[in-house]
């Protein structure tokens, strides 16, 4: 049996023997004469609520209303109020201690622990959040970039600090009292700052595709809102247009009615005549491992799905279809839910395969399927999928419904336009994904030594005047695994990635 012995000296509050695991103790020794967290706080970390608080929850367009952000807003390196709860006035000014401003970083005490991320709450100053939370506020004089410090917090050797001192290798939980003594690695600025910088870039693109993505839903015809809603809570249904297939009355319902009627008469055409649905099937003897998308990967926010790499020798027997570049992916599980997703990967030398649990959809070309993908998910679309809906428990449709139901006959030069800008957007989200990774390689490959703090401040004093030579340099030695390493390339195409961050900031 293994044992090792610790001096007094290397001994912690906590006598927890998982906090002194090899592994844990390897990550920490590397950064213990670094100075903690403590030196560049304005003031000591808080928790959220704790008290009972879902009794003053109100609707978002209440006037006044603060946004209540929990561990699921924690997603990224950086967390939105998108999917966030709203409390009263009152109930913030009761709570008021527990507020976190926009910009301040949050850190998970529970759910995802550990996970630390920037809160974005803008235009709303600031938000109020739970007792999960744990928020830290940066000096103003602080000498560290806050988005180099996510990055750190998230990677092995900020983690690893959590865990040891909140209890060790089960780490259920994050003690507020370990986050100050979290020993930081300081590198000089200008190299935090180029690190930061690569979260930044993945924000801006995230951002620019999701303005992007509003603004070209906008544009397309809207038929929905044209049609009365139907108040009344029962109606009649006239023989002559009852199908034996559909005898539930929920089929038949006006609005249902009303809409169909209302695109047969501006010239809609069924979508099974714009794109075809791809069987199931796939040949599993041709790799050992594939790409299995699943719903649990899929974003409802804005229809990118990411796939799990899964051997082929464990594969479930949902996993049955073969996927390609371009293919739109429509859930047959709760479309209510807007459930559509867009495959879209870099080369790729094993197969991609989805669940059954999605039908999927294929298309003449990637700027229809960008196109399409994005009407999938407008209200027009999601209403009469739904009409189809054969769910008990919650709504679910058959495989072949998503080319039944009707879609405006777009003028081709509109399809063009806007599913190229879509098209990029669905690119910009990849590379988003691509730099925020790049961010967490390059902070690990610092510590570790595999590339030095003059080569990142070099690159970063290129850039401010202008040239982009260094930062390429780097870019393109940056593989899945780190700089140099044995994997893909990280960025397969530097010209596309710059297009798309100029596109953003022209935007």
């Amino acid at each position: 049996m293994f044992a090792k012995r610790y001096r007094p000296d290397e001994l912690i509050e906590i006598i927890a023997a998982q906090s002194y695991s090899p592994e844990i103790v390897a990550y920490v020794k590397k950064v213990e004469h670094q100075p903690t967290l403590a030196h560049y706080l304005k003031s000591k970390p808080k928790l959220g609520v704790t008290g009972t608080i879902a009794k003053d929850y109100v609707e978002a367009t209440t006037p006044n209303a603060v946004p209540y952000i929990s561990t699921k807003q924690v997603k990224g390196l950086h967390a939105y109020i998108e999917d966030a709860k709203y409390i009263s006035k009152e109930a913030d000014i009761e709570w008021k201690k527990c507020r976190v401003d926009d910009g301040d970083i949050v850190i998970n005490k529970s759910g995802d622990v550990g996970a630390a991320a920037v809160l974005c709450c803008a235009p709303y100053k600031y938000a109020n959040s739970v007792s999960d939370i744990i928020s830290i506020k940066l000096s103003e004089t602080a000498p560290i970039d806050r988005d180099f410090l996510v990055v750190y917090l998230n990677s092995p050797f900020g983690q690893k600090q959590l865990q040891r001192l909140s209890g060790g290798a089960i780490f259920s939980h994050v003690s507020l009292h370990a986050i100050p003594h979290i020993n930081v690695y300081t590198a000089d600025v200008l190299a935090q700052k180029y690190i930061g910088d690569k979260v930044r870039q993945a924000e801006r693109l995230r951002a620019w595709a999701a303005s992007a993505q509003e603004e070209t839903v906008r544009e397309m015809p809207a038929y929905k809102p044209m049609i009365s809603h139907y108040a009344e809570s029962s109606y009649r249904v006239s023989p002559d247009i009852l199908l034996s297939a559909r005898l539930d009355s929920s089929f038949f319902h006006p609005d249902h009615r009303a809409l169909d009627s209302k695109m047969k008469e501006s010239g809609c055409q069924y979508f099974g005549k714009m794109a075809f649905a791809v069987k199931p099937g796939w040949n599993k003897k041709s790799s050992d491992s594939f790409l299995y998308y699943e719903i649990g990967g899929l974003n409802v926010s804005n229809g990118t799905i990411v796939p799990v790499e899964t051997l082929t020798s464990e594969a479930p027997s949902r996993a049955t279809t073969a996927v390609k570049h371009g293919d739109v992916l429509v859930s047959t599980v709760r479309p209510n839910r807007k459930n559509v997703g867009f495959v879209i990967e870099d080369e790729q030398d094993i197969p991609m395969v989805a669940t059954s649990g999605f039908s999927v959809i294929r298309f003449e070309s990637l700027v229809d399927a960008a196109f399409y993908h994005a009407w999938l998910r407008t209200d027009d679309a999601t209403s009469q999928l739904m009409r189809w809906n054969s769910g008990s428990a919650y709504p679910a449709i058959d495989e072949d419904v998503p080319l039944q139901i009707f879609v405006p006959e777009f003028d081709a030069s509109l399809r063009e336009r806007l599913g190229q800008t879509l098209l990029d957007t669905h690119f910009a989200l990849l590379h988003s994904a691509k730099l925020t990774n790049a961010a967490k390689l390059l902070v690990g490959d610092l510590i570790e030594g595999q590339i030095t703090e003059a080569q990142l401040i070099a690159a970063e004093q290129a850039l401010q005047v202008g040239n982009d030579t260094l930062d390429r340099k780097i870019l393109s030695r940056l593989k899945t695994d780190g700089i140099d390493g044995d994997g893909a390339a990280l960025f397969s195409d530097l010209d596309e990635l710059y297009r798309l961050l100029a596109l953003a900031e022209v935007e």
